[in-house]
């Protein structure tokens, strides 16, 4: 039985980005991370989990950044 810590998030879901988990910088290519912004609405547009579950959003401004499920929270 496998259990999923963060369950993902259905696309169109709005979220709030939050502050960078920056024990995952390693993780990320400077220029994915250069693509985060913080304290910003955005919409799920997908999530992926080649390196662990990662959610792509679309930021109110039309760009887009990748995050981890520690740096969004769902608004309601």
């Amino acid at each position: 039985m496998t259990t999923q810590k963060w369950p993902p998030l259905d696309p169109g879901t709005t979220v709030r980005t939050t502050q960078p988990n920056l024990e995952q910088r390693g993780e990320w290519t400077d220029e994915g991370w250069a693509k985060r912004k913080w304290g910003v609405k955005g919409k799920i547009l997908t999530h992926h989990d080649s390196h662990g579950l990662c959610y792509d959003v679309l930021h109110e401004d039309g760009s887009q950044g990748c995050y981890n499920p520690s740096e969004i929270e769902v608004v309601e």
